[in-house]
Formats: structure tokens, C-alpha cells, sequence
């Protein structure tokens, strides 16, 4: 089964975000790296997007969210559910960040 992956406009975000940092403060060579490694993580979701684990937040949230980590060093999640034959990506996050639920805290 094939699923169609949208990424939600807060997601969206994070990910322009990040790249523009990586720009910045790295480089435009870094950023685009970086953004098509994303790409192909992301599009990797089509094909058995349960095979992810259930990210922290899940318990916190109330809602069955999985995690998929980018890159072999593994500095970004990408956070996102699955609804019938959907993959809704939810957040991108930076590993250093606190688990979604905890900025408050």
C-alpha cells in the first residue's frame, strides 16, 4: 500500500526555518543537503510509515504520533501520523529541542 504524504503548514515552517538557519549560519551547501536528505525521508514515509516508532509526545498528546530520524547523526525528527492511507507530517524538530508539550514547562 502506498500512502500520500502531506506535510501540514506548521511543519512547513520548521523545515523553511531550519534551512534558511543552515544558510546563514552554515552553508548554502550545507542547507541544501540537508533539505534533500529531509525530502527523501520524507518520501520514504509512502512506503510503511508504521514501521517508525511512536514518538514521546504520544503520551503527552493523546494521539498515536510516530517518529522518523533524519540523517545518520540524527539531529532532526520528522513527527507525523497516520490516518487511513494519509501520512500527515505534523512538526519537524531540531533533536535539541524539548519534546512537544514540555516548552511550557
Amino acid at each position: 500500500m502506498s500512502y500520500q504524504v502531506l506535510i501540514q503548514p506548521t511543519a512547513f515552517q520548521e523545515i523553511e526555518t531550519s534551512y534558511r538557519w543552515m544558510c546563514d549560519n552554515l552553508s548554502a551547501e550545507v542547507a541544501n543537503n540537508w533539505y534533500y536528505e529531509l525530502q527523501d525521508t520524507i518520501v520514504s514515509l509512502q512506503e510503511f510509515p508504521n514501521r517508525c516508532s511512536i514518538a514521546p509526545e504520544a503520551s503527552v498528546i493523546g494521539r498515536e504520533i510516530r517518529q522518523l530520524w533524519v540523517g545518520k547523526r540524527r539531529k532532526y525528527r520528522v513527527l507525523f501520523v497516520v490516518e487511513e492511507d494519509v501520512v500527515a507530517i505534523l512538526h519537524v524538530r531540531q533533536s535539541r529541542q524539548s519534546y512537544l508539550g514540555e516548552e511550557s514547562k
